[in-house]
């Protein structure tokens, strides 16, 4: 528990606290602005809050730094610390070796661990932020009064609440195993999105099994197409080859006849010449009997008529050369035809080629069916985990329900007499309501909080309450002189700011004097002077 501060500028150096009721006390006149929620504010950040930087800011203005020194004692250990305000963020481990400067963080870690928290407990502040009641903090609605702050929403309530009753370590390896999935969700949609898989609808998937079987099928008959095709290759090789063979031999025989055409004809165009007399000469060493004469009558008589047909005879050659021309690019196509047919033997491009593209087809098919399935099994998962998560916090909550309905009806009764009206929680999955039922009176919604406060204090690991005189204000006294009693009684600690002590019977007003740390009042301010007032 928290046994000690020290703090230099406050009007007390050094504050002492036991367990259960802790009174700082006000006038009996009830005269504000004297410091007494800047002191709870003090405590409180003493138990590593943050509120006493934003809140009481007019203190620090004011007086300057303020650094508070603290102690702990758990049995006979005593653990001591100092935190300041110039440097709120570190904290001093004044009981260790060497006095460490540590993160508020650690401080906070550490004092989950000497306050005896469990291993799946909420972390120090969650805990006992909603229970510190101090004026500026805006958590004293009585209406909302698990809420750390008014806009706090249920998401964090509830699951603060399942670990300050113990009841989170059950649902964290469900929450854990959540996470996942939905990481794999988010992976899964990513891929989608960005389209390297093709997401696609049930009706669709249904579509794409029916192609697939169809390409199945496909793929079926053209293995066994490839199969009978590596047996009857060469037969139907042969048999085209053979055909083609034919063809060309018929072009072979017609470029044949097509070039002796027009070789006469190239002779007629060359015979059509004038022969020189001297050439008949030669010929007469050969043959002297040789009619000179004669032979060159004829090739004149040639000569004359090759002249006259010349036209026809080289418009003739060009026709054939053109057909010449033709028929060996046409006997070239026959023979490559003829070249390729060979290689192909064994290696039926066509049926490969088709096989390979159906594949592929199948691939993507199968990849989009397999894809759809991930994301259903993936949202079925997580639809199952969702679902036994909501029926383990559903039950968890129902506990929780039923001990603080219990333990509040039984402060009730100790606050008031003659069969009071108890207030009622109701926690869901997705709210909570606190009913004040018939008793909806202000003092009576109050000290209703008091009594969740109280039961919650009993009923977990929470160490601590802080309730401000806010929370009092409009509670009647016979009400509040039993909440003293509960206060005191506890074996747990309590810290309260109330005033007008005088109100209340003499054994009341003994048991908040003999359970004061400070009195304050107007010539006894907390930071010894006022800044109320303008000057």
């Amino acid at each position: 528990m928290l046994k000690e501060i020290r703090c230099a500028q406050l009007i007390k150096k050094k504050l002492e606290f036991s367990k259960g009721l802790n009174a700082l006390t006000g006038p009996d006149d009830g005269t504000n602005s004297i410091g007494k929620s800047s002191v709870l504010m003090l405590i409180d950040f003493a138990f590593s809050g943050d509120d006493f930087i934003k809140l009481c800011s007019d203190v620090t203005d004011n007086v300057g730094i303020v650094t508070v020194e603290m102690d702990f004692v758990f049995g006979d250990v005593k653990y001591s610390f100092s935190r300041s305000t110039n440097d709120p963020k570190v904290v001093t481990f004044l009981s260790e070796e060497g006095s460490p400067e540590k993160s508020l963080d650690e401080y906070r870690k550490f004092l989950k661990k000497i306050f005896d928290f469990p291993e799946h407990g909420a972390s120090f502040r969650a805990a006992v932020n909603p229970f510190f009641r101090i004026w500026g903090k805006d958590n004293y609605n009585p209406n909302k009064p698990l809420n750390s702050f008014p806009s706090e929403p249920y998401s964090s309530i509830k699951p603060n609440l399942l670990k300050l009753f113990s009841l989170y370590g059950a649902l964290k390896e469900l929450e854990q195993e959540k996470l996942a999935i939905e990481k794999r969700k988010k992976v899964l949609k990513d891929a989608f999105k960005e389209g390297y898989i093709k997401s696609v609808t049930k009706r669709q998937k249904e579509k794409n099994e029916l192609r697939l079987n169809h390409i199945e099928s496909e793929i079926a008959e053209i293995k066994l197409s490839l199969e009978n095709y590596s047996i009857n290759a060469n037969q139907i090789i042969n048999d085209e080859n053979l055909r083609i063979k034919s063809k060309k031999d018929v072009l072979v025989s017609t470029l044949f006849h097509l070039k002796n055409r027009l070789k006469r004809i190239d002779d007629n165009l060359t015979y059509g010449n004038k022969v020189n007399k001297k050439n008949f000469e030669k010929l007469k060493q050969y043959f002297p009997n040789v009619n000179v004469d004669k032979l060159a009558k004829v090739d004149q008589f040639h000569s004359g008529i090759t002249t006259i047909l010349k036209a026809e005879l080289r418009e003739e050659k060009a026709i054939l050369e053109e057909q010449i021309e033709s028929t060996e690019s046409e006997i070239a196509s026959f023979n490559l035809i003829l070249l390729e047919s060979a290689r192909a033997i064994g290696n039926p491009a066509g049926l490969v080629d088709k096989m390979l593209e159906l594949s592929a087809e199948e691939r993507e098919l199968r990849e989009q069916i397999r894809f759809r399935q991930v994301k259903s099994t993936i949202d079925d998962k997580a639809s199952d985990i969702s679902n036994e998560i909501v029926e383990k916090v559903t039950n968890s909550l129902s506990i929780i329900e039923n001990k603080l309905n219990s333990t509040m009806e039984k402060y009730i009764n100790k606050f008031y007499r003659g069969n009071p009206v108890s207030p009622k929680i109701k926690l869901s999955e997705t709210r909570y309501e606190f009913e004040h039922n018939e008793d909806s009176g202000t003092g009576k919604a109050y000290a209703n909080m008091i009594a969740l406060d109280m039961s919650i204090l009993e009923e977990t690991y929470l160490p601590v309450l802080i309730h401000d005189l806010i929370v009092f204000s409009n509670i009647e006294d016979h009400a509040i002189e039993d909440i003293l009693d509960e206060y005191a009684s506890s074996n747990k600690q309590v810290f309260i700011a109330i005033d007008k002590v005088n109100r209340f019977r003499k054994g009341t007003a003994k048991l908040v004097k003999n359970n004061e740390f400070l009195a304050l009042g107007p010539e006894k301010l907390a930071f010894r002077k006022s800044w109320k007032n303008r000057t």
